[in-house]
């Protein structure tokens, strides 16, 4: 299994660590960005993409991630708006946190959708036009999976087990506990 993950200067590096905690066994993980090269996240890490966006096949992707961060900058790029739209196409699942649900508006995946995001309210209303804006931490949508920006763990916890890799529902909140610091 493959898992592709957008990066983006200022993405929010600590939203997706949990995340990727847990996928990092079961799963191998890619990077990618507008263009191959050095990004910077949000915690002034300097991050190297694997890929560039015109390198990556969306017939190769098994999960997409995209963090959060300021994606309004991004709005009239394209290439992601469709390559976002030929995975969603796939039936692929799609899961993006706090910031990122706005590329996926942007690709005008979200119309009709409930969702969960981190936007500001007065903006969120110009982003998610067309959208039912939840109060939900985390919001299933066939497989379009959205998170507020502070519920990280709960994100982590519901890609995992949209993707069924809990072996049961007991595993999955125990994760939960411990990614909280309950047990």
């Amino acid at each position: 299994m493959r898992t592709y993950v957008f990066l983006y200067d200022r993405f929010a590096d600590f939203e997706i660590t949990p995340l990727l905690l847990f996928l990092r066994a079961k799963t191998e993980i890619i990077t990618f960005s507008f263009e191959s090269g050095v990004l910077l996240s949000e915690g002034q890490l300097k991050v190297v993409a694997d890929k560039s966006i015109s390198e990556v096949d969306p017939d190769d992707v098994d999960l997409l991630i995209i963090p959060g961060g300021e994606p309004e900058p991004y709005k009239e790029r394209k290439e992601l708006q469709e390559l976002l739209r030929k995975i969603h196409r796939l039936d692929k699942p799609i899961a993006a946190i706090c910031g990122g649900p706005g590329f996926l508006a942007h690709a005008g995946l979200l119309k009709g959708l409930r969702i969960a995001h981190g936007y500001a309210a007065e903006d969120a209303e110009r982003v998610f036009e067309g959208s039912m804006i939840t109060d939900e931490d985390v919001i299933v949508e066939g497989n379009i999976i959205t998170a507020r920006g502070q519920a990280f763990a709960e994100f982590a916890v519901e890609v995992y087990r949209h993707l069924g890799f809990f072996e049961n529902e007991e595993e999955a909140v125990s994760a939960l506990d411990w990614l909280k610091n309950k047990r």
